[in-house]
């Protein structure tokens, strides 16, 4: 059964301001590094509506506070040393979701207990556990999501090649299989472990500003 209407638009002002940094930073780094593609495009902005697409929005109903945007157009021969730019590129969006995470954080460290009880602190606690959730997922290494292109940075440039193209073949199927798995499975799936691997990283940060480790969904 769904939640009351105040709370889901909560968590849908949520999604929506965390995906909205979270691809307008892609978009930044890309202009900063000579492509100015998603510039052209009316990419470079805060405004939401640029950016949301409607079935990844409405991903905030369910169980996990992740969902997903339109992808900013990157023009990868505008970009300047593509082998390294493109990386960054696709890291600057989960940053953006950390960086997010950590202000909300510190924020929590020094009201939380103000705040308790109050929608603010909801509101607080959603931006926790969305950009938490926002910047891990994206890091798993496959297409379409960050990590995919992430990754490729510690590889050689003939590995690299190697494994874009086989990304390229795969196309979103092995994230759809694995999504589908988390969801039908009655054990832990990989996007389960994934969180996991993550949480001995996550957890001191949390910890070191009296943020319930309940917050990070790992």
């Amino acid at each position: 059964m769904l939640d009351d209407l105040p709370v889901l638009l909560l968590r849908f002002f949520v999604l929506t301001v965390s995906l909205t940094f979270h691809e307008a930073a892609h978009a930044w780094v890309a202009f900063r590094l000579g492509d100015d593609t998603a510039k052209r495009l009316g990419r470079l902005s805060l405004n939401p509506l640029v950016h949301m697409d409607p079935i990844g929005s409405l991903m905030i109903l369910g169980r996990m506070p992740i969902g997903w945007a339109k992808p900013v157009p990157i023009d990868p021969a505008k970009i300047r040393n593509p082998r390294s730019g493109m990386p960054l590129v696709a890291f600057a969006g989960p940053l953006s979701n950390l960086l997010i995470a950590l202000v909300c954080c510190i924020l929590y460290f020094f009201l939380g207990p103000i705040l308790a009880g109050s929608g603010w602190y909801s509101m607080l606690v959603l931006f926790i556990m969305v950009n938490l959730s926002l910047a891990i997922f994206n890091l798993l290494p496959i297409a379409p999501l960050d990590g995919s292109k992430i990754i490729t940075a510690f590889m050689s440039d003939r590995t690299a090649d190697r494994y874009e193209e086989f990304m390229a073949r795969l196309g979103v199927f092995p994230m759809i299989a694995i999504v589908g798995f988390e969801a039908l499975g009655s054990g832990p799936g990989l996007i389960s472990l994934w969180f996991r691997f993550w949480r001995p990283l996550i957890h001191p940060i949390l910890g070191l500003f009296d943020v319930p480790l309940g917050f990070y969904p790992g």
